[in-house]
């Protein structure tokens, strides 16, 4: 099965990086495994004897600092808690995911300041737990559901950076993470563009984009020009194959998984994220077609994973990480 994913890549996308951090060496791409404390425990149940990935993912929202130090259950139903990862996954990286939209003026009162406790808070717990942290502010800024307007996403984004930094939380890498599909109400992706100096990482997010398409499509292809152009590396920040993975066929890897890291190859795409969910238990607004896409209901499948991703190309946990991602302890 995994012959069939083409490992060419394109030197179109080999280019330097600049004003960035915690990126792996040349050939080399972080593996990273998500996002609900229920999913991630059924992971390492279901698989005890593979290698631990490089990072987990996490999420909280701006306005609160819940699911961060302690376990706090979100309007999904599902759990989330970072200390929780930190205390049980040593060597490993953090992938935190802040919720800021443009809904109930979220993002203006972020950008007003309105949420600095909650952020001197995130600040001091950052800087405590002395491992990189990639974070994506506003996550999928430009997607329809979070109605982000470019000019209060810019505003809240520079401050939120700003705070951070002003705080000495060294160890967070900033991602502009977007949802690389069609914008809301069509801006242009430069226009929710904050700088150079505050973005790290340029993140994607691929779901339904690689279903029978190696390419996903021009809007992905917009961020990754973009990326170049100010000579950023790229993540898939949020990745699954939403139709879902059954037990009696292998459609899934043939139709998303084939063309998902042939993506990973020929763009040379520096992290990934996977979000090992069944879709269905969770209520969010607007994927209620999605459905049961977890790794382990497929014997073939998972196995082909791992024989994919066991590779020497994905960076797993382990002591020598830090220093393959370039990370200081004494900077932090």
């Amino acid at each position: 099965m995994v012959s069939k994913i083409k490992r060419e890549v394109n030197p179109a996308f080999v280019y330097s990086y600049e004003k960035t951090k915690f990126v792996p060496e040349e050939g080399k791409t972080l593996l990273i495994m998500g996002q609900t404390v229920e999913s991630i425990n059924e992971y390492m149940d279901s698989f005890p004897n593979q290698a631990i990935p490089a990072g987990w993912s996490a999420y909280w929202g701006v306005p609160e600092f819940k699911g961060i130090k302690e376990s706090h259950k979100t309007d999904s139903g599902d759990r989330q808690n970072h200390q929780m990862l930190i205390d049980r996954f040593p060597n490993t990286v953090m992938h935190s995911a802040m919720w800021m939209v443009g809904k109930w003026d979220v993002a203006k009162k972020a950008g007003k300041g309105d949420y600095d406790k909650v952020l001197k808070k995130y600040a001091a717990w950052a800087k405590s737990i002395d491992r990189p942290i990639y974070l994506r502010i506003g996550y999928e800024f430009d997607g329809h559901h979070n109605e982000l307007e470019p000019e209060e996403y810019v505003k809240a984004y520079k401050h939120i950076v700003d705070l951070l930094r002003k705080k000495g939380a060294n160890n967070i890498a900033f991602v502009w993470h977007s949802y690389a599909s069609e914008p809301y109400k069509n801006y242009k992706l430069s226009d929710w563009y904050p700088g150079d100096d505050y973005v790290d990482w340029i993140g994607i997010s691929v779901f339904g984009h690689a279903y029978d398409n190696s390419d996903f499509g021009i809007h992905c292809d917009n961020v990754l020009q973009f990326a170049k152009l100010k000579k950023k590396p790229v993540m898939i920040a949020e990745s699954n194959p939403v139709k879902g993975i059954y037990k009696d066929n292998i459609d899934a890897w043939d139709q998303w998984f084939v063309n998902f890291f042939t993506f990973i190859y020929n763009k040379n795409i520096k992290a990934v994220s996977f979000i090992n969910q069944d879709w269905k238990t969770l209520s969010i607004q607007g994927i209620e077609e999605w459905k049961d896409a977890r790794l382990y209901n497929n014997e073939q499948i998972s196995k082909a994973w791992f024989m994919e991703t066991n590779k020497d190309r994905y960076l797993k946990q382990s002591t020598e990480l830090f220093e393959q991602l370039g990370y200081d302890k004494n900077e932090k």
